[in-house]
């Protein structure tokens, strides 16, 4: 979220103000748009009968060509500082730990459609260097961690660029199950999150290493146990859950992994209720970025379960995550976390009220709920061959109704809509 973006509690908003952000996703509302100005009195009413806190952007707000609010009051009413510069929850554990995030903001350098090609090819060389990584665990061969330092900097790179890139490829690329296709899924919506967040280069390299090396232990655990393990009984699950073990003992032997990759490997499954492993860590005592980790890494195992009827989509899986707050994860985090996946993340196939079907290219950011959209299929559902980018922002917000808007989404393979169709039409796009 950006810096001028300031969270209040309901209690204290005000005619004038501009809602950029609720503490639940906009979809379980009925407000119309994403992002508005407090009109009246009812709208406040409204607001404070539904959430409990608001995200207000200051620069809208205190835009006196458009309000008439003294900027004193303003500024005392939005003196609470910024999310991601407060202290997580400290409930249960006591400890008190800052969240090491810095001011830094990554603006996207570089376009989607320019970048498109060179990630595609990224994504293919790391994806054969973690494959390669734990061919050589199982072997008990020895293994350089240059290499695996060096993919995970390319990712961060990628990632600070243009985050839009990586996680298109994220969606297109066949949901294989194997642990080196979860890691580096996992490892793209972690860098993504974090430098959403704006954590400092450097801690998103060490993020990104350790999750490409976090699932290097399954690699000694049995087929069976890993096909299985959405459906493990107790004394199975406790031996699934060595892997984090076994993945320290790993990396142990090869040596020279940093302290600061080996604590979030090690915290990753922790979870903030107390309910995670190995340590049955709570709150604060899971490291930050442990639980960044964890968040990712859970969100990427419901959305790519083994049995694909098993998986959620993208709403469904927002949706779950909210229902995890305080629990397994803080509420705070999960809360940025699904502001920062939006309500239609990219790679999502979507249909229309016209009947249309699209998938997302690009988000709008204080308009969740109106992407940019690439035109697939026509309202008989018969493919489109030529170029159709609808913005659904500017197709609605003169009007200030949704006459053109999303009504569904489905599954990538729905409509033969895959991965090779959809590079091709990137390529039109670039």
């Amino acid at each position: 979220m950006g810096v001028n973006h300031k969270k209040i509690p309901v209690e204290k908003i005000n005619v004038g103000m501009y809602v950029s952000a609720l503490d639940r996703p906009w979809i379980d509302t009925d407000f119309l748009l994403e992002g508005f100005f407090i009109q009246d009195l009812h709208d406040v009413k409204k607001i404070q009968k539904l959430c409990e806190f608001v995200y207000i952007d200051i620069d809208l707000t205190m835009d006196q060509t458009r309000i008439n609010i003294p900027k004193e009051l303003i500024s005392q009413q939005l003196s609470e500082p910024p999310l991601h510069q407060k202290k997580l929850s400290e409930r249960q554990s006591g400890i008190s730990k800052d969240i090491p995030i810095s001011d830094m903001h990554y603006d996207q350098i570089i376009s989607l459609s320019s970048d498109f090609l060179s990630a595609n090819q990224l994504y293919k060389d790391i994806n054969h260097t973690a494959s390669e990584l734990l061919a050589d665990i199982k072997a008990q061969k020895k293994v350089d961690l240059s290499h695996v330092k060096h993919s995970a900097t390319m990712v961060v790179d990628s990632v600070v660029r243009n985050p839009d890139a990586l996680l298109w490829l994220t969606h297109l690329y066949e949901k294989d199950s194997h642990s080196h296709h979860r890691s580096l899924r996992t490892t793209i919506w972690a860098i993504a999150f974090a430098s959403y967040l704006g954590v400092k280069k450097k801690q998103l390299n060490n993020l990104s290493t350790a999750l490409f090396l976090c699932n290097i232990g399954k690699a000694m655990l049995s087929i069976e146990l890993l096909e299985h393990e959405d459906t493990l009984n107790s004394e199975e699950k406790k031996l699934y859950e060595n892997h984090v073990n076994l993945t320290l003992k790993a990396l142990k032997i090869m040596g020279r992994t940093p302290q600061s990759v080996i604590t979030i490997i090690r915290a990753h499954c922790e979870r903030y209720d107390g309910s995670g492993y190995p340590m049955n860590l709570i709150g604060n005592e899971i490291s930050f970025l442990a639980q960044v980790a964890g968040l990712v890494t859970y969100y990427e195992a419901i959305m790519n379960r083994r049995n694909p009827k098993k998986s959620f989509d993208a709403l469904r899986a927002a949706e779950h995550l909210y229902s995890l707050r305080n629990t397994q994860f803080s509420a705070e985090l999960v809360d940025e976390f699904i502001q920062s996946i939006g309500v239609y993340p990219i790679g999502s196939i979507v249909a229309l009220n016209s009947y249309e079907i699209a998938m997302v290219i690009k988000q709008n950011k204080e308009h969740q709920l109106l992407p940019q959209l690439l035109i697939l299929r026509d309202k008989n559902h018969n493919v489109i061959h030529d170029l159709q980018i609808k913005d659904l922002y500017t197709l609605n917000h003169e009007t200030h109704s949704m006459k053109t808007k999303i009504i569904k989404m489905y599954p990538l393979g729905m409509f033969n809509i895959n991965a090779s169709e959809i590079i091709t039409r990137l390529e039109q796009v670039g």
